[in-house]
């Protein structure tokens, strides 16, 4: 058995990691795969009599993750954050909790 660990950037997500781990699972010769979206990272644990690095790194961009290519997306748009121009002045800001909504909400602790 060798191992191998692959840099996967487009598995940013857990459920990235469960598609990357069921396509290696179909793959005849692959024993064990570790994937972590945290690190972005493969660990495949494989037999090189039945199938070699190109046939895993086929598999997974295919599978739509190709190795060592891509980012994450971008979620967010960046843009021009507007704050309340007083912001800068009072340097801090205070806010109050109402009683009617602590009530309604099922939370009867004392502040």
């Amino acid at each position: 058995m060798e191992k191998i660990v692959l840099d996967v950037p487009l598995m940013w997500a857990d459920h990235h990691v469960l598609k990357v781990k069921e396509a290696l699972a179909k793959l005849e010769g692959v024993e064990d795969t570790y994937a972590s979206s945290a690190w972005k990272q493969v660990l495949v644990t494989y037999d090189p009599s039945k199938v070699d690095r190109a046939a895993i790194e086929k598999v997974l961009a295919d599978a739509g993750y190709p190795v060592g290519q891509g980012e994450p997306p971008l979620l967010v748009q960046p843009t021009e954050k507007r704050r309340d121009p007083r912001w800068e002045e009072l340097g801090f800001r205070m806010t109050e909790t109402n009683q009617a909504d602590i009530e309604m909400s099922g939370e009867f602790r004392r502040y």
